[in-house]
């Protein structure tokens, strides 16, 4: 890669995450749209070369990253906790493990982080069967180009959940607020937070993904 590599002092037998700044790509002038954003990726993958493809292209994208590659059901799981990643980009088919496992074992562990899988083979009923089992979204590595849109509309997905959360819990406050008998400050509130609410609301629906 062109771009510099700022690596961080790993513990013994761990594997080294890399944080990688953005970098707009020179020829297409991307990473408008992901100016400033940032984000910590676990990468499951066995093939170095893939690995370091998906992560020039976000990185080509605008985004700045944190990553660390996996390829083993051990340290899959031990870095879910010790690297607390964003999102997992994950291979389907790896020695002694598939994205099928890897899959089921986020959900239980945390089902709240995107889970996108980076396939250069599978079938669409394979690929509806783990969107139905709680993959984010999925990607074929003979179509790359797709893998900066598909995981920054997951992180954007996150962002507005978390802001939902933090204006429904405004509300709740606010009722306490009314119940205490403060209903000017309450009323205040409410009538703010709901407005927001309305728009944040809006635009989780127009970022849905169209059928």
């Amino acid at each position: 890669m062109s771009h510099e590599q700022q690596r961080n002092v790993p513990e013994a037998g761990q594997p080294e995450p890399i944080t990688i700044p953005k970098q707009a790509n020179a020829e297409t002038g991307s990473g408008a749209d992901s100016a400033g954003r940032s984000a910590r990726i676990l990468i499951l993958e066995d093939e170095a070369w893939d690995a370091a493809l998906a992560q020039r292209l976000l990185v080509n994208a605008g985004l700045s990253l944190v990553a660390i590659v996996v390829d083993t059901k051990e340290s899959f799981i031990e870095q879910m906790a010790a690297f607390r990643p964003d999102i997992i980009l994950s291979d389907y088919h790896l020695p002694g493990f598939t994205g099928r496992e890897a899959l089921k074992i986020a959900q239980e562990l945390h089902p709240e982080i995107p889970f996108i899988i980076w396939s250069g083979v599978l079938g669409d009923e394979a690929a509806v069967e783990l969107i139905k089992q709680g993959a984010t979204d999925y990607v074929l590595k003979d179509r790359p180009a797709r893998l900066p849109s598909v995981i920054l509309r997951a992180l954007d997905e996150v962002e507005q959940r978390a802001r939902l959360a933090s204006l429904e819990d405004q509300l709740v406050q606010a009722q306490r607020l009314a119940s205490l008998g403060q209903l000017a400050a309450a009323e205040e509130a409410m009538s703010r937070i709901r407005k927001q609410l309305s728009a944040a609301r809006g635009e989780a629906k127009l970022a849905e993904p169209r059928s």
